[in-house]
């Protein structure tokens, strides 16, 4: 077999006519670009597919009693806890969002005092949720970062300890504006957030929840379907081949040792090694298999990916051939053959 074409001699066992038929059979390897171009169109059907799919559990999941009360539970301690704000519509955003992007019209100073007036109230949350230690440790750590002596406006430090509270230097003249971007905004966003978490366990346990739904509901259920229509189906729709809608566009098929169709048993196992190795353990190694596969296809004699080197399979230009089921088949269909095919015609007795 060279790069360009496999030519097999099949030999008919029957015997009578059908022994007599020398059979030559030749294919040309389809080229390197449409089987790229090919398997780019199928990872796009699949990712259409897999957000298809994704959409529909979302709509599923969302409209379930357990999702509805997990999140209604987590918006509203969202807004207990300071960090968050609930508008006129309905919908949740952070407090620094909230100031910065949808009370655009807020001045320097209301951002500045909203935003103190936040983290106050996040650390009288966090005493009534977890305790008074866990108030003690939210408050020791924001003196702490008040307290940089980096923050120094013309001479002037942002702010001054005053017996055991630390507060804001009147003397600085630091823009109010940038008092809430470059200090509170930044520490609602980097600490708070993380203390919601570590510090109340009831919001830990929500989020999780919606995790586990988004991760075993929604995300797993598509990733693991979509290839089954993205690549299976079509495979068992286009049979003569086996091609999937990629490979049929591109008139791409599938034949195996014997140039013949392969079996579905083969078809099964071609798509499982794929489905297995280059899908499903894509997303715990890196996306090595299919590398390795990319890589057979590129550089190996025969450009075969990775499950069609383990079966015997290659992948061939169907432009102007086309792929037989069995030698049967070849030699009644008379292609390749040194006679004309059997004739087949009614006769009549009396």
């Amino acid at each position: 077999m060279n790069e360009e074409e496999k030519v097999v001699d099949i030999p008919v066992e029957e015997p009578g006519y059908l022994a007599a038929q020398k059979v030559e059979i030749k294919y040309t390897f389809a080229r390197f670009h449409r089987r790229v171009f090919a398997n780019l169109l199928d990872f796009f059907i699949f990712a259409l597919v897999f957000v298809g799919l994704f959409l529909g559990c979302r709509g599923i999941t969302m409209a379930t009693p357990a999702y509805q009360q997990n999140e209604t539970s987590l918006m509203d301690t969202r807004v207990e806890s300071g960090l968050y704000v609930r508008q006129n519509n309905g919908i949740t955003v952070d407090v620094v969002s909230y100031l910065s992007i949808v009370e655009y019209k807020f001045d320097g100073y209301n951002k500045m005092v909203r935003s103190e007036e936040a983290i106050d109230h996040f650390v009288q949350f966090v005493e009534d949720r977890s305790g008074t230690e866990a108030a003690k440790t939210v408050m020791a750590d924001y003196d702490k970062y008040r307290e940089n002596k980096d923050w120094v406006y013309e001479g002037k430090p942002y702010f001054l300890r005053q017996g055991e509270a630390v507060v804001r230097n009147q003397e600085c003249t630091l823009p109010y504006v940038d008092y809430f971007e470059k200090v509170y905004a930044p520490y609602i966003d980097s600490h708070c957030q993380g203390y919601l978490i570590t510090l109340v366990p009831e919001y830990l346990n929500m989020v999780r929840a919606e995790s586990y739904f988004l991760y075993f509901a929604e995300l797993l259920p598509a990733y693991v379907v979509a290839p089954l229509i993205a690549y299976l189906m079509p495979m068992l729709i286009f049979r003569r081949g086996r091609m999937t809608f990629g490979k049929a566009m591109y008139r791409i098929g599938t034949v195996d040792k014997n140039l013949m169709v392969p079996s579905i048993g083969r078809t099964l196992a071609r798509f499982f090694i794929f489905y297995g190795a280059e899908v499903l353990l894509a997303p715990f190694t890196f996306a090595i298999p299919f590398l390795v596969s990319a890589s057979l296809m590129a550089f190996s004699r025969s450009h075969q990916g990775l499950p069609d080197y383990f079966l015997s399979l290659y992948e061939v230009d169907v432009t102007n051939d086309k792929i037989f089921f069995s030698r049967e088949e070849i030699v009644l269909s008379g292609v390749g053959g040194e006679k004309k095919p059997l004739d087949f015609k009614p006769t009549y007795e009396d």
